[in-house]
C-alpha cells in the first residue's frame, strides 16, 4: 500500500511539473533584421607627421620639433583652430643602418628617428587638400590617411535602427505564417551598431609636392557615411 502511494505521488508530481518546464522552456522564433543608412560626410580627420633621423637624438629632437612647429603655424594661417589639433602619436627610437665598405667590411651606423604625428580635425572638406598642401610645404612628410564622418551619424543609427526592427518584425511574421504557428510575445531584443567611411586616403609628401608642381594642388574627394544597425529578435510561438 505504502508503495502504491508513493508511486502515484511521484507520477502527480510529474505532471505537475510538465507545464513548469514548458513555461521554461518556451518555444522560440528567433530572427534578425538590418538596415542601413547613407549620409554626406561634413567632417574629416587627416593624421599628419613629422619623421626625422639623425645621428644623435637631441639632432632627431630638434629638428622635429622645429619642423613641427612650422608645421602648425601653417594650418594655424589657414583657419585650423588648436582644439582641431591633437597630438596622436610621439616615438623616439634608435635603428641601425648596416652597409659595406669598399674593403668588404660592414659597417654600423647608429641613428635616431623621432616621429611625432597630430591628429586634424577638418570642418570645411573643400580644404582638405589645402590643409594637405601646407602641412607638406612647411615640413610634415607623412600622412596615414583620412577619415570622413558626419555629425549627424546619431540620427542616422536612430532611423537605421527603427527600420532593423522593422525588418526583423516582417521576418517574424513570414516565418510564422509559412509554418502555420501563432506568435506569441516578444522576449528579448538586443542590437549593434556599425558606421564607417566609405573612402579614406594616404597622401604622401611627394604626391603633395608633385601635385603643387603641376599648380593643381592635392584635390581630395569625400564619399557618404554608412551607417547601419543589425538587430535580433526572439518571440514565444504557439
Amino acid at each position: 500500500m505504502k508503495k502504491m502511494i508513493a508511486l502515484c505521488l511521484t507520477c502527480l508530481l510529474i505532471l505537475l511539473s510538465v507545464p513548469a518546464l514548458a513555461e521554461e522552456n518556451p518555444r522560440l522564433i528567433r530572427v534578425s533584421g538590418n538596415a542601413t543608412v547613407a549620409l554626406a560626410a561634413d567632417t574629416a580627420t587627416l593624421q599628419i607627421g613629422v619623421n626625422t633621423k639623425k645621428l644623435t637624438v637631441q639632432e632627431a629632437q630638434k629638428e622635429n620639433a622645429a619642423l613641427m612647429n612650422a608645421v602648425l603655424e601653417a594650418l594655424h594661417a589657414i583657419g585650423i583652430e588648436d582644439q582641431d589639433i591633437m597630438t596622436s602619436q610621439f616615438n623616439v627610437s634608435s635603428m641601425f643602418d648596416y652597409s659595406v665598405s669598399s674593403f668588404g667590411q660592414e659597417i654600423r651606423t647608429q641613428y635616431y628617428e623621432v616621429q611625432n604625428n597630430v591628429s586634424v580635425t577638418v570642418h570645411d572638406l573643400t580644404l582638405i587638400g589645402q590643409v594637405l598642401d601646407a602641412a607638406m610645404e612647411a615640413g610634415a612628410n607623412t600622412s596615414y590617411g583620412i577619415t570622413f564622418s558626419s555629425t549627424k551619424q546619431n540620427e542616422a543609427y536612430q532611423k537605421a535602427l527603427t527600420r532593423a526592427v522593422e525588418d526583423a518584425m516582417q521576418k517574424a511574421n513570414v516565418l510564422a505564417a509559412a509554418a502555420k504557428v501563432q506568435l506569441g510575445e516578444l522576449v528579448s531584443m538586443n542590437a549593434t551598431q556599425n558606421q564607417y567611411a566609405v573612402n579614406g586616403y594616404g597622401v604622401s609628401n611627394v604626391y603633395a609636392y608633385e601635385a603643387k608642381a603641376m599648380d593643381r594642388g592635392t584635390v581630395i574627394t569625400s564619399g557618404d557615411i554608412t551607417v547601419s544597425a543589425d538587430v535580433t529578435m526572439e518571440y514565444e510561438f504557439h
